[in-house]
Parts: structure tokens; C-alpha cells; sequence
């Protein structure tokens, strides 16, 4: 009898997702006018940029609410109730606009209080280069910590993604990109070196609480 060769699954996934606005060519007009004004006005912008406060769907117009209505809809398609039935959830969204210049980066930090977070790209920066150079990848850490690479730090496991346990991933941004991921995993921006201005919405999703 043949042996069984060994079955082997992720315990404990930790779920993220990429997604494009259908739409992005025409709200990122109207939304990168609305946060740059905003931005123009400010004082006291830091090593991380600048972030409004989490009222966007104050000021964000129908632009705001067309990206919101999108967040709802991918939330919705990401979200299972325990039994395994997918959820329909009346999300309510907080929401800042956020810009970053060169030099500026995002700290790793995780979100409470929410379900799902995630940031919006209105504007990369990049002016359609693909140079490496220019840096300012969102970061998603391992939720773990350093904790699975603190034994064997010269060991992985040997499944899809299992090279950076105990380390980050990173995801190269693009306009009208949206990066989604549970509100416990920190997420953070490597340090942007370029020119051109970053122009970003960085949500949280949170649930009713009967949801």
C-alpha cells in the first residue's frame, strides 16, 4: 500500500486583499483636490506626514462615498459568519485623508477597535516609475510578532508565505489600489523617496455591535 503523502494546511490564516477602484480614474481627481486642500492648510506636518482627522465622510463628497461604497461591498465579500455563511454587515467607516512627501514613512501599528482596515492610493507618487528606489511600500507584519522567528531565525516553513514568519511582507502601491486586511495586523509604509506627492485614504471598517 502506498504511503499517504503528509496533508498539510495553514492553521490560523491571516486574510489581506488587493483591489482596484473601477472607478479611480475619475474620483481621484475630486478626492486628491479635497485632501491636498486640506493638506495645504495644515501646520505641524511630521516625520510620518500628514493625516486629517478621521471624518472624510464629512467632507469627502461623492467621491468619498463612492470609494466607501466599494470598502463595504469587498468587507462584505471577505466577512463570514462563524458557520461559514457569508455576512452582509452595516459597516461604519472612519476614514482619514493622509499625505506623504519625500522622506516620510508610516509606522507598523495596528488598528482596535475595528474589523477590517486598509488604505487607499489616490495618488502613488511614483509618476508611473517603476523605480525601486523610491521605497514607500506598504508593510503587513506578521500579527505573531517576532515570536516565530526568534528560535531558528535560519529557518522558514516550507508553505506559501511561511518565508516571513516572524518578519513583514510588502506590497508595492499603485494609484487607485486598495489594501485591505484584519484591524489586529499592523500596517505600516516604508520610508518614500520620491518626488512626487503620496496621496492615500487609510480606513477602518468597524461592525455593528450586535454584528
Amino acid at each position: 500500500m502506498a504511503t499517504p503523502k503528509p496533508q498539510v494546511k495553514s492553521t490560523f490564516a491571516t486574510p489581506s486583499c488587493i483591489h482596484f477602484l473601477p472607478v479611480a480614474n475619475e474620483v481621484n481627481i475630486d478626492l486628491r483636490a479635497l485632501i491636498t486642500q486640506r493638506f495645504a492648510s495644515a501646520a505641524g506636518v511630521k516625520e510620518e506626514g500628514w493625516r486629517s482627522d478621521d471624518d472624510l465622510a464629512n467632507w469627502g463628497g461623492n467621491a468619498g462615498q463612492t470609494l466607501f461604497r466599494v470598502l463595504r461591498e469587498l468587507a462584505d465579500s471577505m466577512t463570514a459568519t462563524r458557520a461559514g455563511g457569508r455576512a452582509t454587515v452595516a459597516w461604519q467607516i472612519t476614514a482619514r485623508g493622509a499625505v506623504r512627501q519625500k522622506g516620510e514613512y508610516g509606522a507598523l501599528a495596528a488598528r482596535p477597535g475595528a474589523f477590517w482596515s486598509g488604505i487607499y492610493f489616490v495618488d502613488d507618487g511614483y509618476n508611473k516609475s517603476d523605480d525601486i528606489a523610491l521605497g514607500g511600500e506598504v508593510e503587513l507584519a506578521d500579527p505573531r510578532g517576532a515570536l516565530p522567528a526568534m528560535v531558528a531565525p535560519q529557518l522558514a516553513f516550507r508553505i506559501p508565505g511561511g518565508g516571513t514568519a516572524g518578519q513583514t511582507e510588502t506590497i508595492r502601491p499603485s494609484s487607485g489600489m486598495i489594501v485591505l486586511h484584519p484591524s489586529w495586523q499592523p500596517r505600516g509604509e516604508r520610508r518614500y523617496n520620491g518626488e512626487g506627492q503620496r496621496v492615500t485614504i487609510e480606513f477602518d471598517l468597524i461592525p455593528p455591535p450586535s454584528a
